[in-house]
């Protein structure tokens, strides 16, 4: 470039250089104190629960306009901006770049509720609403639509949740099927929306990021149940995992709906639900696996159906049976959760290597791994939902975790067709050589696990899954990048990155 350059300087030595016009344009359009290239602003908008690149400056827009004009100034100068929401994307990269020379757009501002159609179960969200602000104001307008959740807790994003593939609770159960229409602002400014009408649906090419920054989004709501329940069971013999597995396949696809179930292995559950690493966890959930199934219907006659048909189901596997009421619809987490009062029970296992565990943070405070110096890494591949082949390769990731002294915490989700693992790398950062041996753990499970041709559905940042697609759709998507962003705005042109 030959323009004069604004020197922001990290915390040793030079920082990264950015334009000074760009800066000071930014500065006309947000105001000074909302663009932020201060060592300290960039240090804080660079926590992470694990290693990542510090921002060369964050921008923090109020509305879409000031986010086109950031993006029409960042493309004028040919200047990589990462968009981010609430920046809670914990184990996955947090609210921080990809790679090095990146300027942060945090939409967190951007807090309106901007639709709301009860009729049609219908909302409209701008990027920084959380999972909180929704169910409160649904609550308040008196809504009979349920509030999707969590177990991450109410201060989430519920777009970017929906934007990266997130996982939510009871009829959740795929945040991005949800999705109905996008307002994206593309990197030079323009404005686009996708939803309903002819040709090829566009929403996809905006999940899990894409050549637009998405400012608003239209998503469908499930009507609350009357009636819930959740049914909890322990499986005492690691060798009927894959019979389990399949008998959750064939209740699933044959209940066209109101059940959710998952599994959770012994030291998955144990991270969410004991103060220290090596307690044990009571009789009901000792054994090599514990299920949860959430049923939800309006009638009782048709609940208790559902109820039988999950008994019936896994009956030949389990014991330990327990039944209860499942306020749980509202909020995530595992069988028994942290705690009766827990707001965020998906968190507690981000503290497993804390002093005090899931205990180490006091009920009165709000739940921070990137604050408090939790280590986490999430590696979530999508598995086909067969017995035999999902416990190939569930004894492939816990063996490569053991043998890298990692300790194996896995959930699964389970589906009609398709089943979600998420594999939890915990450790506390303050612990020499922890970052360097997670990061290791997690790479060699990419690697051993493509080999078999399992990959994951929901990448950490800058990571490049090349090998996940198809070479045709590849070349298509890359394509279709640098028509839409020229100038690699929003993500690195081909072959010049690693977070393609």
């Amino acid at each position: 470039m030959t323009e004069d350059m604004d020197t922001v300087r990290g915390l040793s030595g030079p920082g990264p250089r950015l334009p000074t016009a760009a800066v000071a344009a930014w500065r006309r359009v947000l105001g000074e104190a909302h663009v932020l290239t201060g060592p300290e602003d960039r240090a804080a908008a660079g926590r992470c629960t694990f290693p990542a690149p510090l921002p060369a400056a964050v921008l923090r827009p109020a509305d879409a306009a000031q986010t086109r004009d950031c993006l029409r100034i960042a493309h004028r100068h040919g200047i990589r901006v990462h968009p981010v929401s609430t920046g809670r994307n914990w184990g996955y990269g947090s609210g921080c770049p990809p790679t090095d020379h990146i300027v942060v757009l945090r939409l967190a501002r951007l807090d309106r509720i901007l639709g709301h159609d009860e009729q049609l179960g219908l909302v409209t969200v701008e990027p920084g609403v959380t999972f909180g602000q929704l169910a409160g104001a649904l609550r308040r307008r008196s809504s009979h639509l349920l509030p999707p959740s969590t177990g991450a807790g109410g201060g989430t994003s519920v777009l970017a949740n929906a934007l990266q593939r997130g996982i939510g609770q009871g009829p959740y159960q795929d945040m991005a099927s949800h999705l109905r229409r996008l307002e994206v602002v593309r990197p030079d400014g323009s404005r686009l929306s996708t939803g309903p009408g002819p040709g090829p649906a566009l929403t996809g090419l905006f999940l899990q990021g894409g050549p637009g920054v998405v400012v608003s989004a239209e998503l469908w709501l499930h009507p609350r149940p009357g009636l819930t329940r959740t049914v909890v069971f322990r499986l005492p013999d690691q060798r009927r995992l894959p019979e389990t597995v399949d008998a959750a396949r064939r209740l699933l696809q044959r209940t066209s709906g109101g059940v959710a179930v998952s599994l959770w292995n012994r030291a998955r559950l144990a991270a969410q639900l004991l103060p220290a690493p090596r307690s044990h966890p009571p009789e009901p959930f000792d054994g090599p696996w514990t299920g949860h199934a959430q049923l939800w219907a309006d009638d009782p006659r048709a609940l208790d159906l559902l109820h039988e048909s999950v008994l019936r189901a896994f009956a030949p596997y389990a014991d330990h049976w327990d039944t209860g009421d499942a306020a749980a619809l509202d909020a995530g987490g595992p069988p028994g959760g942290a705690g009766p009062r827990d707001s965020a029970p998906g968190l507690a296992s981000a503290y497993r290597h804390k002093p005090g565990g899931p205990l180490h943070v006091p009920p009165d405070r709000e739940r921070d791994p990137d604050r408090d110096g939790c280590g986490v890494l999430w590696f979530a591949p999508l598995l086909p939902m067969t017995g035999t082949r999902a416990a190939a390769v569930l004894r492939l990731v816990e063996r490569i975790m053991t043998d890298r002294g990692v300790e194996p915490c896995l959930a699964l989700r389970l589906g009609a067709r398709d089943l979600h693992c998420v594999a939890g790398l915990f450790w506390d950062r303050d612990e020499p050589g922890g970052d360097v041996r997670a990061l290791e753990c997690r790479r060699e499970l990419v690697r051993r696990c493509a080999r078999v041709g399992v990959h994951p559905y929901r990448p950490v940042l800058g990571e490049d899954l090349g090998d996940a697609g198809n070479p045709g759709s590849r070349l298509l998507l890359d394509q279709m990048a640098s028509a839409l962003d020229p100038r690699g705005v929003l993500r690195a042109p081909p072959g010049r990155g690693a977070d393609r």
